[in-house]
């Protein structure tokens, strides 16, 4: 039970991560009614593509990383899409975090502070921490995820009891239009996809276990951005409606929104966990991505140069930063950008790695090669989406 229990936790910390803050901002042009929708769609969508890689993991001899995979199955391209994917995924989701925790410390702090400064302070603590043990990294991020946890129950019941049934944005202008700018920004929130080599490992051949992990690990993410979205449009339609119509037209920041909802809650206390919320948010989503990222340059380095862990952390770091510097409102874009390059990771590589494969006798007798047919289609519409 106890393994069970974490694996769950696994998945589920995993995908709850800054991108969270992103959804009420992208999703008020739909209103309460679509957002549930289109939540539920891609979770379908995310979710059901996942068994794909946990059947491509059972039949290896141990857990593998998506590029491995593709070497196994199919070859060496499939491999090099699949690690340029996580990569390139892996920079826009550490940009992001960048540019939204320099938008939230900038509110925060109320100083004549510019936004790169605050970028380049919060990039050089990221690579002192990322300098740490691991295990002193993994002690913080269990402290920052346990506080997320704690403040996002104490804030939502607030944010529930606050919220007017008669005066709720059941729709706003859920246009083709407005769904497609807001699709993969909702698709990145869904992304647990490079834990599924560990979790074969952890749980072994244990299918049922596995099933239950991403079924429920996955589940419970949507039902906090369910509660979260549809709370914080409900609350900010109903006291700010100037506000509101600022992030229709997508001219708020991240910081922005952190900063109108303490002022809604004029409570101070209650101000004081809305900003510590985002804070664990954004540091633990930038632990999770900028570790795994280090580490993966760290052992291509270490028989190679002196200090592979500086140098790893660099390569890590200094990218994210350039492009959060260069790229006015990085916080939504490079989670839109984020989203696309989802896609290949979570949908199209893995699909083409398991039709590649011809197993025969599948560990998970649920997956259908029609309804996957239809998540590809699906995935390749937000990606074109996304470009176009």
């Amino acid at each position: 039970m106890n393994k069970q229990i974490t694996s769950i936790l696994l998945v589920a910390g995993t995908c709850i991560g800054a991108g969270m803050l992103a959804l009420p901002m992208a999703l008020a042009k739909l209103g309460v009614v679509p957002s549930l929708v289109i939540m539920f769609a891609i979770w379908f969508l995310t979710y059901y593509p996942s068994l794909v890689s946990v059947e491509l993991n059972l039949h290896s001899e141990r857990g593998l990383s998506l590029g491995l995979l593709g070497q196994k199955f199919s070859g060496k391209i499939a491999e090099i899409i699949g690690e340029t994917s996580v990569k390139l995924l892996s920079y826009a989701l550490l940009a992001a975090y960048i540019y939204g925790g320099s938008s939230i410390i900038q509110k925060l702090i109320g100083a004549e502070c510019s936004n790169l400064a605050i970028q380049t302070i919060l990039s050089i603590g990221i690579v002192i921490l990322l300098l740490c043990p691991t295990r002193i990294i993994s002690k913080i991020n269990n402290i920052a995820f346990i506080g997320f946890l704690g403040l996002f129950f104490l804030l939502m019941v607030k944010i529930i009891n606050c919220v007017d049934y008669h005066n709720v944005p059941w729709s706003v202008a859920p246009n083709f239009g407005n769904i497609s700018a807001i699709a993969t920004i909702v698709f990145t929130s869904f992304g647990y996809q490079v834990i599924f080599h560990s979790l074969r490992d952890y749980c072994g051949k244990d299918v049922p276990m596995l099933k239950r992990a991403f079924f429920y690990g996955s589940i419970i993410p949507m039902i906090v951005y369910m509660v979260w979205t549809c709370g914080v449009l409900c609350v900010i339609y109903k006291s700010n409606r100037e506000f509101f119509g600022l992030m229709l037209n997508g001219k708020i920041e991240v910081g922005d929104l952190i900063q109108e909802l303490s002022v809604i809650f004029k409570f101070s206390k209650l101000q004081v966990i809305i900003w510590w919320l985002s804070i664990f948010t954004i540091l633990t989503s930038i632990i999770g991505v900028g570790l795994g990222l280090t580490e993966s340059y760290t052992l291509g380095l270490q028989d190679k140069i002196k200090c592979p862990r500086f140098i790893a952390t660099l390569a890590t770091i200094l990218p994210a930063y350039g492009i959060s510097a260069i790229v006015p409102n990085a916080f939504i874009k490079t989670l839109s950008f984020a989203g696309a390059i989802l896609v290949v990771i979570a949908i199209l590589l893995p699909t083409y790695l398991f039709f590649k494969a011809k197993i025969q006798q599948p560990y998970l007798c649920i997956l259908n090669k029609f309804v996957l047919l239809i998540c590809v289609i699906a995935g390749l519409m937000i990606m074109l989406l996304e470009i176009f």
